[in-house]
């Protein structure tokens, strides 16, 4: 009737092994031709942060932690005209009461980035630090 079931055990086992070694094996070139989707739980996503500047300075929170990878929106409102530069990443935007504006920055380089107020409509010192984009390794 059966076989050895020592020998039908053996030859399940090494037929499993063969199936990881072959899955294993294409996750491998899939990962060496850049071919591999995004893993859940991993992928890059996009932090949007509003922030509102009254009399040049920011209310509330004066910096934003993100991840290396992710996608940032920075929103600005303010009570009157302004030039924004972030640094290290050279973004710049300009935002006056009633029409917002925003920066838009994929967030590569780590460390902290200080966005300043250019010109006159800060501290009228002409460039003053009001925030921070910190971006951290993932």
């Amino acid at each position: 009737m059966g076989g050895d079931p020592t020998c039908d055990a053996r030859r399940s086992g090494a037929l499993a092994a063969r199936a990881v070694l072959a899955r294993a094996a294409v996750i491998l070139v899939a990962l060496a031709a850049g071919t591999l989707p995004a893993l859940p739980g991993r992928a890059d996503h996009t932090r949007t942060f509003d922030i509102a500047i009254k009399d040049g300075q920011v209310v509330g929170r004066r910096s934003a932690r993100v991840s290396k990878g992710d996608a940032v929106v920075l929103r600005w409102t303010s009570d009157r005209r302004l030039e924004l530069h972030l640094h290290g990443y050279d973004v710049k935007a300009t935002v006056s009461p009633g029409a917002p504006a925003e920066m838009r920055v994929q967030a590569r380089a780590t460390g902290r980035f200080p966005v300043e107020v250019h010109g006159p409509g800060g501290s009228g010192r002409g460039h003053q630090t009001i925030f921070h984009l910190e971006v951290y390794p993932d």
